[in-house]
């Protein structure tokens, strides 16, 4: 069932304070004209030089963090993000991610243990899989510049992009799983937000820091910063049935959003031939499949995670990369941890 408070086409600026409010203060006369509201204590969210501006600043007690949530529900559609990363050391988290409360969870994260990258991941129901990342390099420094990225969440597919490039999809037909008879695809009802968090403040901070790197600096604060959000409502009210097909128009409309997106420089054109991937076929929409990679323990990157990539050209088989036992949690669990 979806909650009240259904997806609202937004195309937010950050121009005006007023967009950002306190939990406490949603419900007043200054929440009226909110599209975002922090849900931490203390509030380390603020809009700034028309950023959306989220800190995570040191106290005697360790680093407090900051999440700020859409304060209405996306069951589908795409969500565009200017983003400027703030996980610039080890030990920092910052994520965009779009949230169920069934603990499904579409995320786009940078960690300060490879930040140079960001990483795309989906999980279902609280099952986290590591091995569902992909973590391309982006040529423009993510800490230092504003990088456009996006999601497109579709009854049958979801895909994320860098500046117009594709770096994952997955199909919903791909993810059936067998023992549990149900797909293994975000399908309910969703929170945007965006966080930083201190990877050793989770429940499972041996875990998190292995994945993000540990805390090794005296500085007092780290920020995150989002230039502006666009939401492309898909439909509150799309039907599909056991086996995902979907309403034609629909899914018409949402494959011309995702034409509409060019290709630039933002992902490492070089980069991509180490993933099987040539600069021609670059310029085509490039997909990550959601088969799971093994691993190895070689590679100096927690990051290359890399499983199958697939271009419409043809379909490469790749080497796996990255050492990782940890588990990813995500900048809407690091709330409940307390980030």
């Amino acid at each position: 069932m979806c909650p009240a408070e259904q997806c609202l086409e937004l195309d937010e600026s950050f121009t005006s304070s007023s967009v950002l409010v306190a939990t406490a203060d949603l419900s007043t006369g200054s929440g009226s004209k909110a599209t975002f509201v922090s849900e931490q204590d203390p509030n380390n969210a603020a809009i700034s030089s028309g950023n959306l501006v989220l800190s995570l600043v040191k106290s005697d007690s360790g680093y407090a963090g900051s999440t700020a949530y859409f304060t209405r529900w996306i069951h589908y559609g795409t969500v565009t993000a200017v983003v400027r990363s703030g996980s610039t050391t080890p030990g920092v988290v910052s994520s965009f991610q779009l949230q169920s409360d069934d603990g499904s969870s579409i995320d786009l994260d940078w960690v300060g243990a490879s930040s140079n990258r960001v990483q795309a991941n989906y999980y279902t129901n609280g099952q986290i899989d590591l091995s569902k990342a992909a973590a391309p390099i982006l040529t423009a420094d993510p800490t230092s510049s504003f990088i456009v990225y996006k999601i497109v969440w579709l009854p049958d597919s979801l895909t994320w992009y860098a500046n117009g490039l594709a770096v994952r999809t997955v199909n919903r037909r791909d993810t059936w799983a067998e023992g549990e008879q149900r797909f293994d695809y975000p399908d309910k009802p969703a929170r945007l937000s965006f966080a930083i968090w201190d990877a050793s403040s989770s429940a499972n901070s041996a875990l998190t820091q292995e994945w993000a790197g540990s805390m090794q600096t005296n500085e007092s604060k780290f920020s995150m910063a989002i230039k502006s959000v666009t939401v492309q409502c898909y439909s509150n009210t799309t039907l599909q049935n056991a086996h995902g097909s979907t309403d034609s128009n629909a899914s018409s409309a949402a494959e011309q959003q995702e034409s509409d997106a060019e290709p630039s420089e933002s992902v490492s054109r070089e980069n991509l031939s180490d993933f099987g991937l040539d600069r021609e076929e670059s310029k085509t929409t490039t997909t990550l499949s959601s088969s799971t990679s093994s691993m190895n323990g070689n590679e100096d990157d927690l990051s290359k995670w890399l499983a199958n990539f697939t271009t419409s050209a043809a379909s490469r088989q790749l080497n796996s990369f990255g050492a990782i036992s940890s588990l990813l949690i995500a900048a809407g669990l690091a709330v409940t941890f307390g980030a």
